[in-house]
């Protein structure tokens, strides 16, 4: 059994890139447009990411000598998506168990080489990105195992039927269970529910913490950004749910110290202007990350977005921080409404202070 390991890496970067400019400050980077190996629809509009190729490198691993290739993708949202692969020769399928994530000779993990390329690449950028983080941060990590070689087809089977009768394999190779008999026949089907196949030759099996990708053609390009797009989206949303946690705990304090001032003289002071800034960042956030999904043109692809997003949970993630949100405008409003309708009491107390300052005045002359 022949095939490559890819592991993904995503990290929140900054708040904005600006891809032009950052490929002025990398090199070795171009775009890159996506190429599947289907029909697609002609002049389809794909949201084309910066890429850095790197040279490759060798660590030795309790695998033995491996030879990592190393890659890079930069998106405009703040997020850089790291990419190492690793190709593997072995026996049975139960054998890339040892595949996730080896340790290094030094007691390290692959991890550490995918987090010197993101750090290398978050300082070259970081005089021209908005908002740059102070360091790379924990990445969210995704695997994929690309088998290419036996095909179903060379035993006289569908990858259905090879899905079939390898299923309790491949759910221990996703969970790294191994001892996959343990597995309950519930367990192992809904690890292999979410299963695509484009042809009777490849498969692909989506589970929350890695995939299984079985392609003779080694054409997996398109399937492996779809998933990376994915991971990345979950790092962002990740991001920001704890960004709208802070915020919204700091927008409680601010609004109970508002209700706590005088009613005519307290101001809600800096309260307003950062709501408002916190507000357009994340709708910007949510509308950005969109445009970063525009890299499918036809069903099956498709469906391979949605299968990821079902089992990264992205769409509660999405309810989750549009309630957020709802909940940060209400605060907003209300202590905007609030400020309103002090500035109508001050404003009618002064009607009536000017006026009888004028009856007075009247009298007075009289």
């Amino acid at each position: 059994m022949r095939g490559e390991v890819v592991y993904m890496y995503a990290y929140d970067v900054a708040y904005e890139i600006d891809l032009v400019r950052a490929r002025g400050a990398l090199t070795t980077a171009e775009f890159r447009e996506l190429t599947p190996a289907k029909t697609l629809p002609r002049d389809y509009p794909f949201y084309k990411p910066l890429g850095i190729a790197k040279d490759p490198v060798t660590v030795q691993t309790a695998l033995g000598l491996l030879t990592v290739r190393r890659e890079a993708k930069l998106f405009s949202i703040g997020g850089l998506s790291v990419m190492l692969r690793v190709e593997f020769e072995v026996p049975e399928l139960g054998s890339l168990l040892s595949y996730h994530n080896p340790l290094v000779e030094d007691g390290g993990r692959l991890d550490d080489v995918a987090g010197a390329l993101a750090e290398e690449v978050l300082q070259a950028i970081r005089p021209i990105a908005v908002r740059p983080a102070a360091g790379r941060g924990s990445p969210e990590a995704y695997t994929v195992f690309c088998v290419s070689d036996p095909s179903p087809s060379a035993g006289g089977k569908t990858a259905e039927m090879w899905l079939e009768e390898w299923r309790d394999e491949v759910a221990g190779l996703l969970t790294e269970e191994a001892d996959f008999d343990r597995l309950s026949d519930a367990e192992v089907r809904e690890t292999t529910r979410c299963s695509f196949s484009y042809t009777n030759d490849d498969l692909l099996v989506i589970d929350w913490d890695a995939a299984l990708v079985l392609d003779p053609t080694g054409a997996t390009d398109d399937v492996l950004y779809i998933l990376e797009v994915a991971n990345l989206q979950l790092t962002e949303l990740q991001i920001y749910d704890g960004i709208l946690d802070r915020t919204l705990e700091s927008a409680y304090d601010d609004l109970e110290r508002f209700a706590a001032s005088p009613p005519l003289l307290g101001g809600p002071g800096d309260v307003l202007p950062r709501l408002k800034t916190v507000l357009i960042d994340l709708t910007k956030f949510s509308e950005e990350m969109t445009n970063i999904t525009k890299f499918f043109g036809d069903y099956h692809l498709a469906r391979v977005y949605m299968g990821a997003r079902e089992r990264f949970h992205l769409q509660e993630w999405e309810r989750l921080l549009e309630g957020r949100l709802e909940r940060l405008d209400g605060v907003y409003k209300r202590i905007s409404d609030d400020q309103a309708s002090r500035r109508m009491i001050l404003l009618e107390v002064a009607i009536v202070v000017l006026f009888v300052v004028d009856l007075a005045s009247i009298f007075l002359k009289k």
